[in-house]
């Protein structure tokens, strides 16, 4: 059975109308409030409820999404947070202000809490949808492209929110918001806000030792940066350290040049590390170790040709070349 949404008819509540798409939840439109009233949803047992985010959360408890009130009470805390927040970006004095926090926010996140699809998406998506020609100028742009990215992202997850958009939304907009200061609203400013939402299960403050390991046989790549700053953020996040180690064990490929370009650009990119080694500084131990394994029989030498290995690899074959060399290492 479809619940009948009343709403007034200037003023229709596009992110109510949007999240219960997503969400599943049938409604059918009342538009038959008069202005300024708050919206108004009728439950199964005869009561009613009313105002935006009340509906909202209803719709958020009920949904066929998973998580779409988060996974826990601290996600539930911070979707609750981009409610009371949404409205903001349809106060038209505050709203390019919004616009730019919230491309900083997103800047390394695709959801706005955690890691998946939330009421809290779907909300502020549908607010900078119902400003209408206001954003779309902004939109064609380019100017804040991190939050372009999520808001086509999000679009991407149902054809529906473009046809309810198409629906209410006209070239100016919809309704006015009762929008609260962007000062109250805007999440505490002390917090990491562009930082990624990555943990290591288990970690401990002051335990954590990262390793980033080059081979000085060229230059770092895009692959490399990403690497080295994912070293640095759990580094600094746990209070670890981070070690910079060259895995030299190909010398005719490696050079003194790169080992000095990589130390540049590892500070270029604001890596501090606590200390560089390089894996030819363990051979001895390493040796040690290969041949305490080679004695519990855990390991053996390979001495079948190169060409010979490769085709009995392919072919799935037992090598039956390996023990001459374990008299010459082990006597």
């Amino acid at each position: 059975m479809e619940a009948k949404l009343a709403f007034p008819q200037d003023s229709p509540p596009l992110s109510i109308l949007s999240a219960a798409k997503i969400a599943g939840v049938s409604l059918t439109m009342d538009p038959s409030l008069v202005s300024g009233s708050a919206p108004t949803l009728p439950l199964g047992s005869g009561d009613f409820i009313h105002g935006v985010n009340t509906i909202l959360r209803y719709i958020a408890r009920v949904a066929s999404v998973s998580s779409f009130y988060g996974q826990d009470a601290i996600q539930a805390a911070y979707v609750d947070q981009w409610l009371d927040y949404a409205p903001v970006i349809r106060s038209g004095s505050e709203f390019e202000a919004a616009c730019s926090f919230l491309d900083g926010y997103i800047a390394s996140r695709t959801f706005l809490v955690s890691y998946g699809l939330s009421i809290a998406d779907i909300v502020v998506w549908s607010n900078l949808a119902g400003t209408g020609q206001r954003w779309e100028s902004l939109r064609r742009s380019k100017k804040y492209q991190n939050l372009v990215r999520w808001f086509n992202s999000i679009a991407g997850y149902s054809d529906t929110l473009d046809e309810v958009v198409s629906a209410y939304v006209g070239k100016r907009g919809i309704g006015k918001s009762p929008a609260p200061s962007l000062k109250e609203k805007v999440p505490d400013s002390n917090q990491n806000t562009s930082s990624p939402e990555v943990d290591l299960p288990g970690a401990k403050v002051g335990e954590v030792c990262v390793r980033f390991a080059p081979e000085p046989s060229g230059y770092l790549h895009i692959g490399h940066a990403k690497a080295a700053l994912l070293n640095k953020y759990f580094a600094e996040r746990y209070k670890g350290r981070l070690i910079v180690r060259f895995d030299d064990t190909n010398p005719s490929k490696e050079s003194s040049e790169f080992v000095e370009n990589v130390l540049k650009d590892v500070e270029t990119l604001g890596v501090k590390y606590d200390i560089v080694t390089y894996t030819s500084d363990y051979f001895p131990k390493l040796m040690e170790m290969a041949e305490s394994l080679i004695k519990q029989g855990k390991a053996y030498v390979e001495d079948t040709p190169k060409e010979q290995m490769r085709t009995e690899r392919m072919d799935g074959v037992e090598s039956k070349g390996a023990f001459g060399m374990l008299q010459i290492l082990i006597p």
